[in-house]
């Protein structure tokens, strides 16, 4: 089983996983970029990356170290330049005693629409899967946002009914036989 720190790397992504020090300097607005090694755009934080989403965060680390590593950033690894941080995704809690797991992900508005949310939800969740006993993985979203559901879509995960949060709709995706 992988370790649920390392980082898990695409072609063009690496997903880091969060430290109660990285939301510390997040909450903060400073620091983030240089425990990273990477460059944090004067645009962050990404919708549903807030201090309350932060809070949660560090609440499950702190409290919870076997939680450290189902919460990244997604950082744009880009040939010689600087990397750029462009979002975060993970899993809502840890999946060590749970057979489903919800998922999550925001990115800068700016990296929307070149396929970086779907190339980091294919890495993260096969890499879910490695985890016992998780048998299938979930995500909320709402009905109005269409790059969202396709994200899902690309991804294998099917419209499952309503979401627990107000007004969303549940997607899920079953662990492959």
């Amino acid at each position: 089983m992988p370790s649920a720190e390392q980082p898990i790397e695409t072609p063009r992504l690496l997903l880091i996983s969060v430290t109660e020090a990285m939301l510390l300097a997040d909450k903060k607005g400073e620091g983030l970029g240089e425990l990273i090694g990477a460059t944090v755009p004067g645009t962050w934080p990404p919708a549903f990356w807030d201090h309350r989403a932060i809070d949660y965060l560090y609440e499950r680390v702190h409290r919870n170290p076997q939680y450290r590593g189902w919460c990244r950033y997604v950082v744009l690894k880009q040939p010689a330049a600087s990397p750029v941080v462009i979002g975060g995704c993970g899993c809502t809690e840890s999946p060590e005693m749970l057979d489903e797991v919800e998922i999550g992900y925001s990115l800068l508005k700016e990296f929307r629409g070149h396929g970086y949310v779907t190339e980091a939800i294919n890495a993260l969740v096969p890499w879910i899967f490695t985890y016992s006993p998780v048998h299938s993985v979930c995500a909320q979203t709402y009905p109005h946002l269409a790059g969202s559901i396709g994200v899902l879509r690309k991804c294998g995960f099917v419209l499952d009914g309503t979401g627990k949060d107000p007004g969303t709709v549940l997607f899920r995706l079953k662990r492959p036989k």
